[in-house]
């Protein structure tokens, strides 16, 4: 037994081994995926032969010495009941390996930039899945020929059976799985296995108990006759891999490798975590081992994390020199207004639309569906910025930010994914409320309850539209128009000024089928895009709704569209958000109607952590001054209502780490844009060349790339940040 097990796991495990090796070759310049490719190749090849020898030795076998039969019968005969069971239940195992092996290969195909790491991480896996099938095929057989005598096969079919419907079992949830959609609804690739789906859920990332489980399959293996095999296999797998890693294991820090690892919640980046949070000996959480980053693990105001003084000599921020001191820049909201710009009419009125997960590419942006009608209609006759960028890539961290006029880590918060927004911050609603407005607002979202803390300052917060059960897979905007319907029309009726606030979330992932709405393409984006035309009729309502009410109230309103943050759709390998500050994530729709305003188009960079202030100026209201302990952190966009001169200036994009995201920011500034990756490591991109940020320009453009981060370093020196409360 053990040693027909040896003989089949050898060319079976050959083949990732030399997908290790092939590993070796990343250094060489080649296509992506081409190592990766060339490994699972030769996978292929060593497995094919190794089968056809051994089968062939068989018959071979027989015909050069009969007394070879009379051998096998002999040692056949007392093993009966393991050898039936393992010929039973070989297909059902062999089915199985082949599925899991695919599903792993569509993985590492797309989750890693690094091809590297990709080839690493899929041969290492071949591995993995070798020896636990082969486990599981063992152990079943194991459980199964002790029970059945040899003289009554019929007890040894049904155990067979029963091992292969559970084999069958998990091979028809792998399948409901990967075809099933996130929400669980019906596919027909999927029939009535389509809930599995809903474990595709980024949210729910299963990834650590699967790798949990491959290291159990692999410790039990190592107990099994198949250690004299399995335990060198394993010490060489290590061996290669770590060779084929090379050159970026020794800088692991600042390699496209550890931003793999770090950038998604696996097993391997809870053990990178754990590791580092052992070995910070100054406790500012950064270690200086295990890629932490921290060239001074001897002071705790010395880490990547901290704000770089300018000019005093001393790199705080281990970024390889001293920050360069900013140029001053001047706050556009005090400067006075151009002679002959048209002054600004009264508005008395506010209604702010956010919709949630809203990409920048509407209709009216160049998209070559008509998704966006009613938002269209209202660009045409607004002033619309092009070039408008959201605060951060995740609600948690965008919307709060947006309503306080000052970036993430300004402002006083927790720590958690869902982050509650303290007392100690001012929101834009507050400040109205203080100046007289009535303050209301409805929204959909458990996120959007008053105890997250986004509501201070709204007197009638209106959450009946909040749908039960699972709030992502059920439609809610029109419910949302609805009660923002009523809310606008109670404020029109009880006189006085107003500020409404309505947040659209349905364009989120999951998407609600809308079949009476026309199908633009195939797959998730098409589903997205109906989403966006629904929630778009819905904003469309609320807009009539205004326009109907009495006397002049919607000559004096105005309106504000734009969203929290984007979504991609698999430009850089991942269809989600909050994770990375990508043009897809982070660049979003800013419509500003201003009634008795010209409509035009700002075609400069511009960021919602101006909105606040600029409303605030819109109303006719002082933003707070300097110095204060509320002041904002955002510029005013006033000059860009009134068509003066539209002078550019740098867009700050901060995404904090996380419980399920590590620390990421960025710098925009006259067509480029600078990337944090990843402990020290920059990624610098032409927008203007490269709006799709395929080609990093790091390496290639250091001019440019000291320019970049001098700005980004000047932008950082200007901040208050505040520590997130755990």
């Amino acid at each position: 037994m053990r040693s027909a097990l040896h003989r089949a796991l050898v060319p079976l495990a050959a083949g990732p081994l030399a997908g290790l090796a092939v590993g070796l070759l990343s250094a060489v310049k080649a296509p992506p995926g081409q190592h990766l490719d060339l490994g699972l190749r030769l996978a292929g090849l060593l497995v094919i032969p190794g089968l056809a020898v051994g089968a062939a030795l068989v018959p071979l076998a027989l015909l050069a010495s009969p007394a070879v039969l009379d051998r096998l019968r002999a040692r056949v005969a007392p093993r009966l009941p393991i050898v039936a069971s393992l010929l039973l239940l070989a297909p059902v195992t062999a089915v199985l390996w082949m599925a899991l092996v695919s599903l792993a290969g569509r993985h590492f195909l797309t989750a890693y930039h690094h091809v590297g790491l990709a080839a690493f991480a899929q041969s290492f896996a071949l591995l993995l899945l070798t020896l636990a099938t082969l486990s599981l095929l063992a152990l079943a057989a194991r459980f199964v020929a002790p029970r059945v005598p040899a003289q009554r096969p019929l007890p040894t079919v049904l155990g067979a059976s029963a091992a292969a419907g559970l084999a069958l079992a998990l091979a028809t949830a792998a399948h409901g799985v990967y075809w099933g959609n996130p929400d669980g609804t019906f596919t027909r690739a999927a029939f009535l296995l389509s809930g599995f789906g809903v474990l595709k859920k980024p949210e729910l990332d299963l990834t650590p108990v699967l790798q949990l489980g491959a290291i159990g399959a692999l410790s039990l293996a190592l107990t099994l006759p198949l250690r004299r095999f399995a335990l060198p296999g394993f010490a060489l797998a290590v061996v290669l891999g770590a060779a084929a890693l090379g050159f970026d294991a020794t800088r692991f820090e600042r390699s496209p490798v550890a931003v793999d690892i770090d950038a998604r919640p696996t097993l391997p980046r809870a053990v990178l975590r754990l590791l580092r949070k052992r070995t910070d000996a100054d406790r500012d959480g950064f270690a200086r081992r295990f890629g932490g980053g921290d060239c001074d693990d001897r002071s705790a105001s010395i880490n990547p994390g901290a704000t770089d003084l300018p000019g005093n000599r001393i790199d705080e921020d281990c970024s390889g020199s001293d920050a360069v001191a900013p140029r001053p820049r001047p706050r556009r909201a005090e400067a006075p207004p151009s002679p002959s710009a048209p002054a600004l009419p009264r508005i008395d009125n506010l209604l702010l639309v956010t919709v949630d997960t809203l990409r920048w590419d509407l209709h009216y942006a160049g998209n070559p569906h008509p998704i966006s009608p009613r938002l269209d209609e209202l660009a045409a006759r607004s002033v619309v910025f092009d070039h408008a960028y959201a605060i951060s890539s995740y609600t948690g961290r965008a919307i709060g930010p947006l309503m306080t006029g000052r970036y993430p880590t300004e402002c006083p918060r927790d720590a958690q994914h869902f982050t509650r927004y303290l007392s100690g911050n001012v929101f834009l609603a507050e400040r109205l409320k203080q100046a007289g407005f009535r303050t209301a607002g409805a929204a959909s979202h458990f996120y959007f309850e008053p105890r997250f803390g986004l509501t201070q300052g709204i007197d009638t917060w209106d959450m009946s539209a909040q749908p039960s059960g699972e709030q992502e897979t059920r439609s809610a905007d029109h419910r949302v128009a609805d009660r923002a319907i009523a809310l606008l029309q109670e404020g029109a009726r009880a006189g006085g000024r107003f500020m409404l606030w309505a947040h659209f979330f349905d364009p989120h992932k999951q998407y609600v089928d809308h079949p009476e709405l026309p199908l633009f393409g195939r797959g998730e984006r098409a589903k997205y895009f109906r989403e966006v035309m629904f929630t778009d009729a819905q904003v469309g309502r609320l807009l009539d709704a205004l326009a109907a009410l009495p006397g002049d109230v919607a000559q004096h309103t105005a309106v504000v569209v734009t969203a929290d943050h984007g979504e991609a759709f698999a430009e850089h390998g991942m269809s989600w958000h909050g994770v990375e500050l990508w043009e897809e994530l982070v660049r979003v729709p800013l419509i500003v109607y201003v009634p008795g305003m010209a409509p035009r188009r700002v075609d400069v960079a511009r960021s919602q952590i101006d909105l606040a202030p600029t409303l605030l100026g819109l109303l006719g209201l002082e933003r707070p001054a300097e110095g204060t302990p509320d002041a904002m952190s955002g510029e005013s966009l006033l000059g860009d209502l009134r068509g003066e001169a539209a002078a550019a200036r740098p867009i700050y994009l901060e995404l904090p780490e996380g419980p399920y995201n590590s620390l990421r920011r960025g710098v925009i500034e006259d067509g480029w844009k600078l990337l944090e990756r990843g402990v020290g490591r920059f990624e610098l991109y032409h927008l203007t060349e490269d709006p799709g940020e395929r080609t990093n320009l790091a390496a290639t453009r250091p001019a440019d790339l000291a320019r970049m981060r001098a700005v980004y370093e000047g932008v950082r020196g200007g901040l208050h940040p505040v520590a997130a409360r755990e």
